[in-house]
C-alpha cells in the first residue's frame, strides 16, 4: 500500500501539481478506487483540492448503480461528486466512449477551474497501449504511449492537463490495495468481451507473450522510457530549425519547402506531425499512416492537396507546404465578383464585406489587425474601387521604396495560398493597387510625416 501511494506522490511532485485542483475520474472500478483513496490519503500533505467526477456512458443496464456506488464512495471521503450521463457516439464504441468520457471530464475540469484531470492508468495499460500501436503501425510517438503529465485529447475543450500518477503501477497492485483498504470495487464484465481489441490484448494476446517473457509488460515499459528519451533528443533537434522552417501566416501554417526538404527524414516525420499539431491544438488523431500519407503529397507535385484527421487540410506549392485548420481554408473568405466602387467617406457593402472608409486624426499606432489600415488620404485621390486579382497587376509593398513586383511574386514571398488568391479583396486606385487586404498596403499610400489627412479603410466579414 505505501509503494502506491508513494509513486503517485512522486507523480505530484514531478509534474508540479503539489496545491493542485483536481479533478479524479473514477468509474468505480480497483484502479480508480486506487488512485481516489490514495489521492485522498495525499491531500493534506500535497495540499491538494479534490472533486470526484463519474461518465455514465449507458452502455450497461447497471450504470446507474455504478454512478449511486462512486457517489457513495465520494461521499464517505468527504468529497464533492459530479455525475454526468453522456450519449456514446457512432463508429468505434471504444474511441466513441473515450471521446464522450473526456469531452465530459473536460467541462467538469473547466467548471472546477482544475488544473489537471487524475486518470487511473495503470504500467498494464500503457503497455496494452504500446501493442495497439504497434497493431495499428504506429511510429515513435506511438510507441511513447501515454506520459504522466500530458494534454487531454482536442474533444475536452479544457486547458486542464491529464494526470496519470499510476503508470508505474501494475494492475494487480491496485487490486491489492483495495483489498487492504477493505474496498469492494466494481467489477466491469464487459472487459472480458474479446471483442474488444484492448481486451483481447490483456486476455489472450499478452499472456501468449508472457509465456516468453513474463516481465513483458515491464519491458514495454521500459520501451516507452527509451522511446521517450529519443523523442525529446528529435523534438529538441527540431526545435533549432523550427523558426527558419515554418510559421503562421494568415491563420493557416506554412512550412518552406526547400528547408523541409534538407532535413533528416526522422526531422521531416515529426515536423509534419508538429504542424499538424499547430493547425489542430492536438497530434491525439494523427496516425503513423496518416504522416506517410502527408510525406508521399510533399515528396510530389506541387499543387496536391490532401484532408487529414479533425478536418486539417493539407496543400503543396511550389515552394511550400501548407495546412489549413478545419474552417480555414480558402472557403472561408467571400468570393469577389468585378470592380465595385467604394463611397469614400462612407460605408459600402461588397459581396461578403462591409467596407468602412473614413478621415481620422493620425493615430499613434499604424498596426492595428489585418483587416483595419490607415493611409495618406491623397494617395487614395480619385476612384477608389475592391475587386480580385488580375493578370498583370503589379505591386509595391510596403518597405519597397522603389519600383514594385508582379503581385503573384508578393503572394509567393507572402505565403499565401494559391487557391486564396482571386479571393483576397484588392483596394485599387487609378494609381494602382492601394491595399492588399489582409497582407499589405502600398509604400505609396502609406501615412508619411508629411501626411496632411489620414484615411482608415476597415474590411468587415458580413452575413449574407
Amino acid at each position: 500500500m505505501a509503494l502506491l501511494q508513494e509513486q503517485v506522490g512522486a507523480g505530484i511532485e514531478a509534474s508540479g501539481l503539489k496545491g493542485a485542483m483536481l479533478v479524479v475520474a473514477v468509474s468505480g472500478g480497483p484502479d480508480s478506487m486506487a488512485l481516489l483513496h490514495s489521492l485522498k490519503s495525499l491531500q493534506e500533505p500535497k495540499n491538494l483540492r479534490l472533486h470526484v467526477a463519474h461518465i455514465d456512458h449507458g452502455l450497461r443496464p447497471t450504470s446507474h448503480d455504478d454512478a449511486a456506488f462512486v457517489e457513495r464512495a465520494a461521499d464517505a471521503l468527504g468529497l464533492p461528486c459530479t455525475v454526468v450521463a453522456v450519449e456514446v457516439g457512432s463508429g468505434s464504441p471504444e474511441a466513441a466512449a473515450r471521446d464522450a468520457r473526456y469531452g465530459a471530464l473536460g467541462r467538469i475540469a473547466t467548471e472546477q477551474r482544475a488544473d489537471a484531470i487524475a486518470v487511473g492508468h495503470t504500467l498494464d495499460d500503457q503497455a496494452e497501449t504500446v501493442l495497439l500501436h504497434l497493431v495499428r503501425g504506429s511510429g515513435l510517438t506511438g510507441l511513447r504511449a501515454m506520459s504522466v503529465l500530458g494534454d487531454l485529447p482536442t474533444v475536452a475543450e479544457s486547458k486542464a492537463k491529464v494526470f496519470r500518477p499510476m503508470l508505474g503501477v501494475r494492475r494487480a497492485e491496485t487490486a491489492a490495495y483495495c483489498d487492504e483498504l477493505g474496498l469492494t470495487p466494481i467489477q466491469d464484465h464487459t472487459n472480458l468481451d474479446t471483442g474488444i481489441p484492448r481486451n483481447f490484448l490483456r486476455l489472450e494476446a499478452i499472456p501468449l507473450l508472457e509465456t516468453l517473457n513474463p516481465k513483458v509488460i515491464e519491458g514495454l515499459g521500459r520501451l516507452t522510457e527509451a522511446v521517450s528519451i529519443d523523442l525529446d533528443y528529435i523534438e529538441s533537434r527540431l526545435d533549432v530549425v523550427w523558426a527558419d522552417l515554418a510559421e503562421e501566416t494568415a491563420g493557416v501554417f506554412v512550412m518552406k519547402r526547400d528547408l523541409f526538404h534538407a532535413l533528416h527524414p526522422s526531422l521531416q516525420r515529426h515536423a509534419l506531425r508538429s504542424m499538424y499539431g499547430e493547425a489542430l491544438g492536438s497530434t491525439a488523431g494523427l496516425e503513423g499512416v496518416h504522416v506517410e500519407s502527408m510525406l508521399a503529397l510533399v515528396k510530389g507535385p506541387a499543387g496536391k492537396e490532401l484532408t487529414l484527421p479533425g478536418g486539417v487540410r493539407m496543400e503543396t506549392r511550389f515552394d511550400a507546404i501548407i495546412l489549413f485548420p478545419p474552417g480555414g481554408d480558402d472557403r472561408t473568405l467571400p468570393a469577389l465578383q468585378g470592380q465595385q466602387l467604394l463611397n469614400v467617406p462612407g460605408d459600402t457593402v461588397v459581396g461578403g464585406w462591409k467596407v468602412c472608409a473614413e478621415i481620422v486624426s493620425r493615430p499613434e499606432a499604424l498596426d492595428v489587425g489585418d483587416y483595419t489600415s490607415y493611409f495618406d488620404a491623397d494617395s487614395l485621390a480619385g476612384t477608389v474601387s475592391v475587386r480580385g486579382w488580375e493578370d498583370g497587376d503589379r505591386f509595391q509593398p510596403l518597405g519597397m521604396a522603389d519600383g514594385g513586383k508582379k503581385l503573384q511574386d508578393f503572394y509567393v514571398d507572402a505565403h499565401v495560398p494559391q487557391s486564396w488568391r482571386e479571393r483576397v479583396p484588392l483596394v485599387v486606385t487609378p494609381k494602382g493597387v492601394a491595399w492588399v487586404v489582409g497582407y499589405r498596403i502600398a509604400h505609396w499610400a502609406r501615412v508619411a510625416p508629411e501626411t496632411q489627412q489620414v484615411m482608415k479603410v476597415e474590411f468587415e466579414r458580413v452575413e449574407g
